[in-house]
């Protein structure tokens, strides 16, 4: 009889310097290690959970370092889906680092409290989340029954985020080997997302798979218009993930205001309109005004700033979004765009919707404009 087969992985959520060990057992155990560590004493337990992106059916391990400085591990079977492979530790714990990070960003700038002519409520449409998606399906019956509104000022967004990209994969691997990134230095040693190789990336074997996977989840969905960044990873994505939609009388149309953020970041620039429509011919590029990436110029070597980046999205949803017939809207665009959009531009409590989005992940929401009464 063989041994069990052990998969090793070194656990990505942790402090520097801290060696914390997953473990996937085929067949399951449970068992403890009486190891010293080098961790400094402290008064509480600290515990670092096995990734999600472990696929389905394997045995998931949690690792726990005692008071008394020893290891226990805790092995239980993984419920998640196969598709939960599709999100590495890297990426899973970039997602909550920057949940915290760019929120705290958020708040030093003041950005968390702008109060703007129209109020912009967000809330959850179903309580069905899980790894990678958030939305509402029309045979769920955990429906959020104030989503049955039929206000014109009331809509249902599905929002997504691209899939991995080319930049993303970069950057998930100077975060394996620990390099920091500074996003905000033109020095590609430091930024590799400055290199002009990077120009307009497209999505990688990984991104496509992200993004295919979701098909049917969005199939299931009853957009009345999708909205896609000009981008070329978010053109991708919708042609992916809401290709069932592609063959109806639904629109599709490309938007700036729904594309990240501008300047400085090769990976954010997009090629020429022209260009673009040869490839995309059947989506409507009439919204866009320049052909070459004027609005990526005009910021040279500068990143767009939060505020900036605010008052954009927030002009999108109102003089755009809010004024469209349609009910019911797919928008397909960027991570750091719809952080802030959930954060620092709608009125959302709900924390689910408002943290960091993984790649190609749809969360669905009902957006309420409300005109502020002036004193």
């Amino acid at each position: 009889m063989h041994p069990p087969r052990i998969i090793l992985g070194i656990a990505a959520a942790l402090a520097p310097r801290q060696a914390i060990v997953t473990l996937a057992f085929l067949p399951p155990r449970t068992f403890h290690i009486g190891a010293t560590t080098s961790r400094s004493a402290s008064a509480t337990t600290s515990s670092t959970a096995a990734a999600a992106a472990t696929a389905a059916g394997k045995e998931i391990c949690e690792t726990t370092i005692t008071d008394q400085g020893k290891a226990e591990v805790l092995c239980n079977t993984s419920n998640e889906d196969e598709r939960s492979s599709l999100w590495s530790d890297v990426a899973i714990h970039a997602a909550k680092q920057f949940t915290i990070t760019q929120r705290k960003k958020l708040k030093e700038l003041g950005a968390l409290d702008i109060e703007r002519p129209v109020q912009i409520v967000g809330e959850p449409v179903t309580d069905n989340c899980g790894l990678g998606d958030c939305v509402v399906h029309h045979d769920d019956d955990t429906i959020n029954p104030k989503s049955s509104s039929s206000s014109k000022n009331t809509k249902i967004i599905h929002f997504q985020r691209h899939g991995q990209g080319y930049h993303n994969l970069i950057c998930d691997m100077w975060r394996e080997l620990e390099r920091p990134i500074d996003f905000d230095s033109l020095d590609p040693n430091l930024n590799p997302v400055v290199r002009p190789e990077f120009l307009d990336p497209p999505l990688t074997a990984l991104g496509m798979q992200q993004c295919k996977s979701q098909r049917d989840l969005c199939a299931s969905l009853s957009p009345e218009l999708v909205i896609v960044s000009p981008m070329l990873r978010c053109l991708q994505t919708a042609k992916l993930s809401f290709r069932d939609h592609v063959v109806t009388n639904v629109p599709w149309v490309s938007h700036e205001g729904c594309r990240e953020e501008l300047g400085l970041l090769m990976g954010n620039k997009r090629r020429s309109i022209e260009d673009i429509k040869a490839d995309y011919p059947e989506i409507d590029f009439s919204d866009i005004e320049h052909d070459e990436d004027v609005l990526w110029e005009e910021y040279g070597e500068r990143r767009e700033t939060l505020l900036e980046k605010s008052e954009r999205i927030y002009e999108f949803l109102t003089e755009y979004v809010r004024h469209r017939p349609e009910r019911e809207i797919s928008i397909v665009c960027h991570s750091a765009y719809l952080f802030t959009l959930m954060n620092a531009v709608m009125d959302i409590s709900d924390e689910e919707l408002r943290s960091w989005f993984l790649t190609s992940e749809v969360r669905s929401l009902q957006m309420t404009f409300i005109e502020r009464e002036h004193e």
